[in-house]
């Protein structure tokens, strides 16, 4: 079994580092090799522009966007880990996903819409807040963080996901975030083996 781990977040020292680090832990433990996709620590250009655009278009795409489409691929589980801002992803995060899984690679359109093409693959969606989660729902945020990257992007093309925020992580006892990263020690304990594996 092999992971591929996106993680948007800069620094080295921010409670999703904490995060990453229980869930390379966790990967370790149960022998499944990953890569993992560092975006600032790459660089990563998240632009997805024109010329990207029209090389799609062509059946064609630029040589980063070919391999970490390779990644993906050979990926059975899919972790992505970052902090929410404006309530969505990080721009780079989103510039990923918008050059990454593209069109022809992660889905296709049919008569009746989108087709995910990345099927019989899990994904761990893992995210923090400032805000409580008792905000978050009363104004309806935790649905619209939920929507965008579970249902209307992973799940869409394909992925059975598993989602999870931890809130107002900067202002909880340092004991309510080691009991977050126990919470995460538990969801990467329930990672299933691919069928005839």
């Amino acid at each position: 079994m092999k992971a591929c781990i996106v993680f948007a977040q800069e620094g080295t020292d921010s409670f999703c580092h904490a995060i990453l680090s229980r869930v390379k832990q966790s990967l370790d433990k149960q022998h499944i090799s990953y890569e993992l996709r560092d975006l600032y620590q790459m660089h990563f250009q998240p632009v997805f522009t024109a010329e990207d655009m029209h090389r799609v278009e062509q059946g064609t795409m630029s040589e980063d966007i070919a391999s970490e489409q390779t990644i993906i691929t050979d990926a059975d589980l899919l972790v992505m880990i970052y902090p929410v801002w404006w309530w969505s992803a990080p721009a780079i995060l989103k510039g990923y996903i918008d050059r990454i899984f593209t069109n022809g690679f992660a889905f296709r359109y049919a008569e009746n819409g989108p087709v995910g093409l990345l099927q019989n693959k899990q994904a761990i969606v893992i995210t923090t807040t400032r805000e409580s989660a008792e905000t978050m729902s009363a104004n309806g945020y935790d649905a619209v963080v939920k929507k965008q990257i579970v249902d209307g992007t992973l799940q869409m093309i394909g992925y059975d996901v598993t989602y999870q925020n931890f809130a107002a992580v900067p202002y909880v006892e340092d004991a309510a975030r080691q009991d977050m990263l126990h919470e995460v020690e538990k969801i990467m304990s329930s990672i299933r083996q691919p069928v005839g594996v």
